[in-house]
């Protein structure tokens, strides 16, 4: 459902590599993030040079054991990663401090993040404080969050018409309507007006094809975190002003997601002190988690 308008300033690329996927009680734990930071003005400039950018990229140790796909997706396994320091509270202070120092408002796009990466984001942050973390920019607002997956979709025929002005050639209907990219009323996940539904339905909108399917090339480092959150910046500065146009009306306050499982040592503090919260049955908790695990689905 859109939010009311909010005029960002930074918009940070965002993107995760785990040991896994939650399926089968497995709890994936963050073996590399990533945060790629560029002004949203810059962005409305679809033919030019992103030159300035903030980047954070760190390595993790996994507690627990890689599973094989994931291993062989991302390149990181427990070999490679053996030196390097478990997601500590260092590393939460860096993701705190990187993010405090960036213009606001500040909104995070992660491909398919609704349903992964800002869950387990927001699990791994709590399990190293083993209390609720929440993450605000150097105003005390909360950061936003968007999901590179819906908006590529809303926008999917904005996408097709552009690649077919760009390349006629390409066997694309030229008589798409562009228009809409300018209207006064910010897209938004219900707004747009699809050319053709039953071709965005059959599209697929994993990352990778969408970023050959635009740009007619292989995505370069796919499943490498810096790599990924590149490969969506490029998609959302082709857009331009319509993709900055949903992301200000299509956001989530990151503090407001559910955890993808329980976090490790969760506890509270209460007028009688430090308690452990029992999270194994806290339904409120659980519930929120059950029902992000019956949706899930790698995109």
């Amino acid at each position: 459902m859109p939010q009311k308008p909010v005029l960002l300033s930074t918009i940070v690329f965002f993107d995760l590599e785990t040991t896994g996927l939650p399926r089968c009680g497995f709890k994936p734990e963050i073996t590399e993030l990533c945060m790629l930071a560029v002004s949203r003005f810059a962005l409305e400039q679809t033919d030019a040079s992103l030159r300035v950018q903030n980047k954070l990229t760190i390595c993790c140790r996994p507690r627990g054991d890689i599973q094989r796909q994931a291993a062989s997706i991302s390149g990181l396994d427990k070999n490679n990663l053996f030196h390097q320091k478990e997601f500590d509270s260092t590393a939460v202070e860096l993701i705190q401090a990187f993010i405090s120092r960036l213009d606001p408002p500040i909104c995070v796009v992660a491909h398919n993040g609704n349903r992964f990466d800002f869950p387990l984001l927001r699990t791994e942050l709590a399990s190293v404080r083993g209390c609720e973390v929440k993450l605000f920019d150097h105003t005390g607002s909360p950061i936003l969050c968007a999901d590179s997956v819906h908006l590529f979709r809303d926008l999917a025929d904005l996408l097709r018409c552009l690649q077919s002005t760009k390349n006629d050639d390409s066997g694309l209907d030229s008589s798409l309507d562009c228009s809409f990219s300018d209207s006064s009323q910010p897209p938004s996940q219900s707004s747009p007006k699809k050319v053709n539904c039953l071709l965005a339905e059959k599209e697929s909108f994993r990352l990778t094809d969408v970023y050959s399917r635009v740009f007619g090339s292989v995505q370069k480092h796919a499943h490498n975190a810096e790599g990924d959150c590149l490969a969506v910046m490029e998609l959302v500065q082709y857009l331009g002003l319509a993709a900055i146009d949903w992301l200000q009306v299509n956001y989530i306050d990151f503090n407001h997601f559910p955890y993808m499982y329980p976090p490790i040592n969760l506890s509270t503090i209460t007028d009688s002190g430090r308690h452990d919260l029992g999270v194994s049955t806290d339904r409120s908790v659980l519930g929120e988690t059950e029902s992000l695990l019956e949706t899930i689905k790698l995109e």
